[in-house]
């Protein structure tokens, strides 16, 4: 059965991308870009025009069938935006603060969560989420932290990352700071 393009449902469309972004997220891909969009009506009408045959016995007539589907709203699917955000990390020990004091720039990012910032005194390349988390932010503009769980002659390695829909996570350059 062929099915033209402009009658294939659109939450079936979804779901093939959903998959498909699934699926890149699941191979390890740091970033990707998907640009669509598109609007589900409620109770959108499709026609499918299945092209069944029925036939007379001496006349070979063929009578064509249509079949009205209706499809119901169901929540709209998340639209992922065509560009990552990658925050820019500066760090910097501080002692009015007792600590060393990190400053980023914040992502405008429509698919912002969160903002994840990772530190190691070990792991010259600190990653999310396998580093400890020392800030987790769902503010926007949220732009600097102090870290004063710091000591003295230790060489700290620090790394923000953006968490978006579905999950998809870009992080900063590494600061090291020596505290």
């Amino acid at each position: 059965m062929d099915i033209p393009k402009d009658h294939i449902p659109k939450f079936l469309i979804a779901i093939v991308v959903f998959i498909v972004i699934a699926l890149a997220i699941t191979n390890g891909k740091e970033s990707f870009e998907v640009d669509f969009s598109f609007t589900l009506t409620p109770h959108e009408e499709i026609l499918i025009d299945e092209n069944e045959e029925e036939t007379n016995e001496e006349n070979a007539v063929t009578t064509p069938t249509t079949t009205t589907t209706t499809a119901t709203e169901e929540p709209a699917p998340a639209t992922v935006s065509s560009s990552a955000c990658y925050p820019s990390l500066s760090g910097k020990k501080d002692t009015r603060y007792n600590g060393i004091i990190l400053n980023w720039t914040t992502c405008s990012n429509e698919d912002f969560q969160f903002y994840k910032l990772v530190k190691s005194s070990l792991n010259s390349n600190p990653s999310y989420p396998s580093d400890p988390v020392i800030l987790s932010s769902s503010n926007r503009s949220a732009s600097s932290y102090i870290d004063q769980t710091v000591t003295r002659a230790t060489t700290y390695y620090y790394k923000v990352c953006v968490v978006q829909r579905l999950n998809n996570v870009s992080c900063s350059n590494v600061v090291s700071v020596s505290y």
